[in-house]
């Protein structure tokens, strides 16, 4: 998490903005699904790629298992 801080830090375009941590889990699954339904929920502007593909046959396991966090 520390390294995705910095290099937020270090972008021209997301350095004025703060890092904030929404949930914190160790479940490989959960970490994908939480930040793509935080992605389909703010559609940030300066994220270009969606973390999971459409197309990805995990898509909906990971999206599941993220809505434990909830």
């Amino acid at each position: 998490m520390r390294r995705r801080e910095l290099e937020h830090f270090r972008h021209p375009d997301t350095r004025h903005l703060d890092f904030e941590v929404d949930r914190r889990t160790d479940n490989y699954a959960q970490q994908p699904g939480r930040e793509q339904i935080l992605h389909d929920r703010y559609n940030p502007p300066l994220n270009k790629i969606r973390l999971i593909s459409p197309t990805n046959p995990n898509r909906q396991s990971y999206l599941d298992a993220a809505k434990e966090l909830e």
